[in-house]
């Protein structure tokens, strides 16, 4: 499910660039208010795979109408809306989250993000449904993959410009693991990264993003194509794609459709 959030407020506000971190304490915050103790659970274990924990739920970033918003700061590391209206989108093939989220939202108005009160105009709720076989998506928020080496003590974040295929068989790696720790069954679902796009756009298609302080990460903005039954193509679009999910990493959309 993926429920479409509408505020107004925001004209004349400012927020960081990159407000992903803020965004993801809100949602735990409005599942909180309708459930504590499932929004603790989520937020401290969530659903856990050896020592690994998925939250299965993604989101975008403020999406400003008629992208009105302006840059600010040193290195435009703030943006001010220009305009009244923003959008949100938040996701998960999980029911319960989804569920506590439209349990806050039937009961609530306004919603706080980085000491702004804004008012929450209208929430719309939507289910998207496939085909098996194949879906063309292309990306409302970057896909952050990384990987362990000898020559990193941090985790090295993939670029799908320096290696499109590579990025594809961890994107499908990450996806087939996702779906087996939410259903408990094994997958066969493959993710191919668009190479003509690639190819075209070179490393702009790397995009680097500050979750908090002294904390980046790396991130591509590509096509992708995703071959698998109807209810995987479905659960990743409801999950997103590759790591960093619950912090809006990884957000996709169909090919073509308006966001």
């Amino acid at each position: 499910m993926r429920v479409k959030l509408t505020l107004s407020g925001l004209k004349n506000k400012a927020v960081p660039r990159d407000h992903f971190h803020q965004l993801s304490g809100l949602i735990y915050a409005m599942i909180q208010k309708a459930n504590p103790d499932y929004s603790k659970w989520l937020h401290d274990e969530g659903f856990l795979d050896g020592s690994k924990s998925f939250k299965f739920f993604c989101f975008s970033k403020l999406i400003p109408e008629n992208n009105a918003y302006i840059k600010a700061g040193d290195n435009g590391e703030m943006i001010v809306f220009t305009k009244d209206i923003a959008a949100l989108y938040i996701s998960s093939p999980v029911r319960e989250i989804m569920q506590h989220l439209v349990d806050f939202l039937l009961l609530n108005r306004e919603i706080r993000i980085l000491n702004h009160n804004l008012v929450i105009q209208n929430a719309f709720a939507s289910t998207e449904s496939f085909e098996s076989g194949e879906e063309l998506f292309k990306c409302i928020t970057p896909i952050v993959l990384s990987t362990r080496n000898d020559e990193h003590k941090t985790p090295f974040y993939l670029r799908a410009y320096q290696d499109p295929a590579q990025f594809g068989e961890f994107l499908t790696k990450n996806a087939r693991e996702k779906f087996r720790v939410f259903s408990g069954r094994e997958s066969s679902v493959s993710i191919v990264v668009d190479g003509e796009y690639v190819e075209k756009v070179g490393r702009k298609s790397n995009i680097r993003i500050n979750i908090v302080d002294d904390i980046e990460v790396f991130g591509s903005v590509v096509p992708v194509k995703i071959s698998g039954t109807g209810e995987e193509i479905a659960f990743l679009y409801d999950t997103g794609l590759g790591e960093k999910n619950s912090l809006g990493m990884g957000m996709i959309e169909i090919a073509g459709k308006r966001f």
